[in-house]
């Protein structure tokens, strides 16, 4: 298969894929000249700094640096990578992607993503609908009314009701087409052990829809009514538990969600921020109270790949938990993972036993955010913790103790060098300062075990060489290596020339071989290069990002060049040539110097250097005769 057969895919749903109706379906556009501007919802913006370029279709803020197609837009604004951003246009644009895998689901089948996805999006709107309207669903509206939840909140989170029947959603689907096999792979049903049929999972509860970040109905969460649950305790001897979330299925794994994210997202767009709690109604009553950027666990504490998830939204979390010793040790424990994460987290505490759901019912919205705000930082966190009822002055074994667990935690945190980040290194000497400080020992002390601690870790870990300090793509790219890429994107009836004469060993950055090869591929598969077709190969968004502002900067310089950009072109080679040639002369001297050489290899080689002087200044050589 061809590199532009390859592209197929890409290159259809790119086309397909209007930027400007694209990005204005997300924000408001305005027209200012050729292109279009717009209130930027990655920073603090008062005035346009997003532009949009129907005629490049590509999008730009200066302001924060990024910029690129319709797919990193995607991905960028909805948190999701290129795959899931293709997936999403592809299915926006009704382009159906063929499956690269050889062996094919049928469909219909209980291993058939899009079944599943049909299968629970159905189950929802039965759960829905049959709380709004079913006369037996009577007891979980007056459940929904005495916990205040207003019909607001019903219909954002399409919450819903499963009556008491084993049957009910089974009974419903035998009209549809989804087979028993379907619903228990989507976690809708489970299979009684003895006689292998099968009964409805949430039976006589109120149902809390879980979906993705591309909002799609994944999972359930069913809390069981509390006359439900008198029933069956009188009836079996042993209560039922208050809540029973979908099983691990295709669609669902609880270590990869958070209840409410498919709604809160929009606004951390803005304010990179989200505040973690523990249960649904804990982020459905604060929600409809007007703290939109919250989430929730579901069952499950939060893991590594939580904060990798969170990380994709957020640059800081709030933390509601227990005051409870249970509750502060699993805060202790998470810590450790946002800290090796570099994750900004704060831990809040609320008064007197309060859950989020009730404090906001009760003190407001107000207090609640006030409180948010005023969380500690999590590391701050910890020193209060460990040293929390140890005399330090007296008890030294002890003191000792609380600071090794504070070390180990902090130490968990690269190194303060490579892709550490400025607020990151302030914070570290903050809390290392107010530990010795506390301690009463000499600072340097403290960072003296910082040290040895961290370097245990790496030789227990045959940690990798650290990273050098970030810097711009574009910054990494030499005047030269900008001025032809310039010229190429811009020009790229000129790329065939360029890839046919250009000496490419001259040029040790990765990223410029890697660029140069998509022009060859281009080149070798007989197609033009154009501007959105090299951005649609590129998956990496930063990539994307430099590509779309050396074009700007590439058609900017078009406007007042004196040379032609072919002329341009061939300087840029010539230059190239010259280096080379500089290159073939150095190591040519260096040879006659360390007198290796006999008499005639050292009359050979004057002639080759006077041959490389004479390219290099344009002579062509003198013709026998």
């Amino acid at each position: 298969m061809s590199f532009a057969t390859a592209l197929d895919a890409k290159e259809q749903v790119r086309q397909a894929t209007e930027i400007v109706e694209l990005v204005g379906s997300y924000l408001e556009l305005r027209r200012q000249g050729t292109g279009y501007v717009a209130l930027c919802p990655w920073h603090d913006d008062s005035r346009p700094s997003l532009q949009v370029n129907p005629h490049r279709q590509s999008w730009k803020c200066w302001v924060c640096d990024v910029g690129g197609d319709v797919f990193s837009f995607v991905m960028r604004q909805e948190g999701v990578d290129f795959r899931q951003a293709l997936e999403m246009l592809a299915e926006r644009s009704g382009i159906e992607l063929t499956s690269q895998r050889k062996s094919q689901v049928p469909p219909g089948s209980p291993h058939d993503k899009k079944t599943l996805y049909a299968a629970t999006r159905w189950a929802e709107e039965q759960f829905h609908d049959c709380l709004l309207q079913a006369p037996d669903a009577g007891v979980a509206r007056d459940y929904l009314d005495q916990r205040a939840i207003e019909a607001s909140s019903i219909e954002r989170f399409r919450i819903g009701f499963s009556p008491g029947n084993s049957h009910w959603l089974q009974d419903r689907a035998r009209s549809t087409g989804f087979s028993p096999a379907v619903l228990e792979a989507a976690g809708l049903t489970q299979q009684y052990a003895d006689s292998g049929r099968f009964r409805d999972r949430f039976r006589g509860r109120v149902i809390f829809p879980i979906r993705d970040t591309m909002d799609r109905p994944i999972a359930f969460g069913g809390r069981v009514l509390p006359a439900v649950a008198e029933q069956i305790e009188q009836s079996r001897g042993n209560p039922p538990p208050k809540y029973v979330n979908s099983p691990e299925t295709l669609l669902f794994s609880k270590s990869n969600q958070l209840y409410g994210l498919n709604i809160a997202r929009q606004i951390v767009a803005k304010t990179r921020h989200l505040v973690v709690v523990e249960g649904y109604t804990d982020v459905v009553i604060p929600q409809q109270h007007g703290v939109h950027d919250i989430v929730a666990t579901l069952g499950t504490a939060l893991n590594e790949r939580h904060i990798q998830l969170l990380k994709r939204f957020v640059d800081r979390v709030t933390l509601v938990y227990d005051g409870d010793e249970a509750g502060q040790r699993r805060a202790s424990e998470i810590l450790k993972l946002f800290v090796a994460a570099q994750l900004d987290l704060r831990i809040l505490t609320l008064p007197d036993g309060y859950d989020p759901c009730d404090f906001v019912c009760d003190e407001g919205a107000g207090a609640f955010r006030q409180l948010v705000e005023q969380a500690p930082d999590a590391l701050e966190h910890k020193v209060r913790m460990a040293v929390a009822g140890i005399d330090l002055a007296r008890e030294t074994h002890r003191a000792t103790e609380a600071l090794e667990d504070i070390l180990a935690t902090v130490s968990g945190a690269p190194r303060l060098q490579g892709r550490t980040t400025e607020s990151t290194r302030l914070r570290e000497q903050q809390i290392l300062a107010r530990v010795a400080r506390q301690f009463r020992l000499p600072e340097t002390e403290i960072r003296g075990r910082m040290r040895e601690l961290r370097l245990r870790k790496a030789g227990s870990h045959s940690a990798p060489a650290e990273t050098t300090e970030p810097q711009r793509l574009m910054d990494a790219l030499s005047a030269r290596e900008r001025e032809l890429f310039e010229i190429l994107l811009v020009h790229p009836e000129l790329a065939a020339e360029a890839m046919q004469r250009l000496d490419t060993t001259l040029m040790p950055s990765s990223l410029v071989q890697r660029l140069l090869a998509i022009y060859r591929e281009f080149i070798a598969d007989g197609e033009l290069p154009e501007f959105n077709r090299v951005l649609t190969v590129v998956d990496d968004p930063e990539v994307k990002n430099l590509l779309v502002e050396l074009d700007e900067r590439g058609r900017q310089k078009a406007e007042y060049a004196e040379d032609h950009a072919a002329d341009r072109l061939n300087g840029l080679i010539l230059a190239y040539d010259q280096t080379r040639t500089t290159r073939e002369s150095r190591h040519k001297l260096i040879a006659l110097e360390e007198e290796q050489l006999n008499a005639e290899q050292e009359l050979d080689l004057l002639d080759e250097l006077i041959q490389l002087q004479r390219e290099r200044q344009g002579i062509s050589a003198p013709t026998d005769g």
